[in-house]
């Protein structure tokens, strides 16, 4: 990647925080590098329900991978840790595959049942009425290049929180509430 880096005429980076650490990690010249936001195709609004989905009960959502720097353990542990938090919301988690066996150990022994868990995938529609029913999305990543499911989110009018690391709060701006991880 290094070599191929600095034989590039020009660099497009996902974000300023992408530019600025390309600049701390390579001699390169910053005129030789420009900042082009990444675009999504908006989710459009589903006929589903989140109730039809999972029920009536207030959840929070994470959405995507959860594994290393994404912070899924962070996420755990913080709602394992609050009470009122797991007493009164489960955590839905769409996509990144079925629970694995260290995941599911992790849940345990964190205190947490299946119910209130769950992971659950499937096309667009389903986010889209898992996005629109939550009380809030919750994206806890340690470091993102750019981050396009709070995007979704908040074109969908969930209320996000995440982190306040990396782009995170260049992409959300004034849109969400923030945390450290």
């Amino acid at each position: 990647k290094a070599s191929a880096v600095h034989r590039a005429d020009h660099i497009f980076c996902i974000s300023e925080n992408t530019r600025r650490d390309l600049l701390e990690i390579h001699d390169i010249p910053e005129e030789r590098i420009s900042v082009t936001y990444l675009g999504y195709d908006a989710l459009e609004a589903s006929s589903l329900t989140a109730e039809e989905l999972v029920g009536d009960s207030p959840y929070l959502l994470h959405v995507g991978s959860r594994q290393g720097y994404k912070n899924f353990d962070g996420l755990l542990r913080a709602y394992a840790s609050s009470s009122w938090l797991h007493t009164n919301f489960r955590l839905v988690c769409f996509g990144g595959g079925t629970f694995s066996a260290v995941e599911k150990g992790f849940i345990a022994e964190l205190g947490l049942s299946d119910a209130q868990v769950v992971q659950m995938g499937g096309a667009d529609d389903r986010l889209a009425a898992l996005y629109s029913g939550a009380a809030a999305f919750v994206y806890p990543s340690m470091y993102e290049g750019f981050g396009i499911p709070p995007l979704e989110a908040m074109s969908l009018d969930c209320p996000v929180i995440c982190s306040n690391t990396s782009s995170i709060p260049e992409v959300v701006g004034e849109g969400g509430e923030y945390f450290a991880p």
